[in-house]
């Protein structure tokens, strides 16, 4: 929904099963097909995710699975697995079919071949060059998608052994245990009962853990490239998260679109882009570890999210679904999504809490209130609090 609200133009999601987000508050058939109509009903695609590998003991599942969702009017479906696509061929679900990057697409030929089997959209292996995705343009009609922000794998194009090694949950099939953003320490053989922490900043060393991806610097490039979508990754991430990144990258894009001032917002863009939990950003894949030292990679994080507007909004009074404490007195910031070139962005004071009718200090988590601001609310708004270090 708020991806959506915040300028998506296309939404990926998946159901309970076979896609790489099992951890995640996955939708029941229900929830997919409310999902799809939501999109359809505000402008936006709909992808569905069919994208785990699958086992043999997996295929009758599949097709049970294909039988409840085959009616539901996806934009498009994204499968890694060979064995998916011709499952969902013989399914008869009626869409187009995307490819997702676990594949390692990584050049023209092997892109040439999906098409042929009738992909109408590959995403790109995160690993493929600038000048690898120039050539490829160059020789194939297909749509290309890539990456532009989020989390990135210390595996090749995601496809990890270790989660399956260390914790028995397979990457593969959706439920990655994310060890390589555990903290380690080291032992010396012989002192096995003796482990050494490695100490490089004030909450422990992820020796295994990538930078984050964020192409806003060069997104002209990629543009100019002839990519045809940009994917941020949203895995378990905020609600705030979610809304910030899709909108400061679609203001990003209509400003190449409309040849308007790139360089000029892009200030704007950083400092929203910072604001969302994130670990130090690169923009190139290829010479993250150029330097062969170590590199620090710690968990950034500058604002708190408190909450968004959930509900009715009254002039400066608004229902709100809090998910950290909000103070009465305080003074917050509020995000709203960016229309035409307009960010109405702004803080305000918490004048009043309400809760269940009755004035408190403090709106709680989980606790429905209603907050009366120092001005009027959109009705689209959510809320943060800048965290000084």
């Amino acid at each position: 929904m708020f991806a959506v609200r915040y300028g998506a133009h296309s939404v990926y999601f998946g159901g309970d099963s076979f896609n790489l987000r099992e951890g995640a508050d996955n939708f029941s058939i229900d929830d997919i097909a409310a999902g799809a109509a939501f999109c359809a009903a505000h402008g936006a695609k709909s992808t569905f995710l069919l994208n785990a590998f699958l086992h043999e003991a997996d295929v009758p599942a599949v097709r049970d699975y294909l039988a409840a969702v085959r009616d539901i009017p996806f934009d498009a479906v994204m499968i890694s697995d060979p064995g998916m696509l011709a499952l969902v061929r013989e399914s008869g679900l009626a869409c187009p079919i995307h490819l997702s990057t676990q594949m390692s697409t990584l050049n023209h030929l092997a892109v040439s071949f999906w098409e042929r089997a009738g992909i109408s959209r590959i995403v790109l292996a995160r690993e493929t060059a600038l000048e690898e995705i120039c050539m490829i343009r160059a020789h194939t009609a297909a749509e290309i998608e890539i990456f532009v922000h989020g989390a990135l794998c210390i595996a090749y194009s995601g496809r990890c052994l270790l989660s399956r090694y260390l914790s028995g949950r397979d990457a593969n099939q959706g439920a990655c245990a994310h060890p390589c953003r555990w903290n380690y320490s080291l032992v010396e053989e012989k002192r096995p009962g003796a482990p050494m922490d490695m100490i490089e900043y004030d909450r422990g060393t992820t020796i295994l853990s990538s930078k984050d991806l964020c192409l806003i610097e060069r997104l002209p490039e990629y543009v100019a490239a002839g990519v045809n979508a940009f994917k941020i990754e949203g895995r378990m991430k905020s609600v705030y998260y979610t809304a910030n990144t899709t909108r400061v990258y679609r203001h990003a894009l209509d400003t190449i679109i409309d040849g308007g001032p790139y360089e000029e917002r892009l200030p704007f863009w950083r400092r929203e882009l910072d604001l969302v939990n994130h670990r130090p950003y690169t923009d190139d894949l290829f010479h993250e570890f150029d330097s062969l030292g170590f590199v620090d990679v710690p968990y950034v994080k500058k604002a708190l999210f408190l909450g968004y507007v959930d509900g009715d909004v009254s002039g400066s009074a608004a229902s709100v679904r809090v998910f950290n404490p909000i103070h009465r007195g305080e003074s917050i910031e509020a995000i709203v999504p960016i229309r035409g070139h307009a960010v109405d962005d702004g803080r305000f004071v918490v004048d009043e809490i309400l809760e269940n009718g009755t004035i408190v200090d403090m709106a709680r988590p989980g606790k429905p209130c209603t907050i009366r601001f120092d001005r009027p609310v959109k009705s689209d708004a959510i809320f943060r609090r800048l965290i000084t270090t």
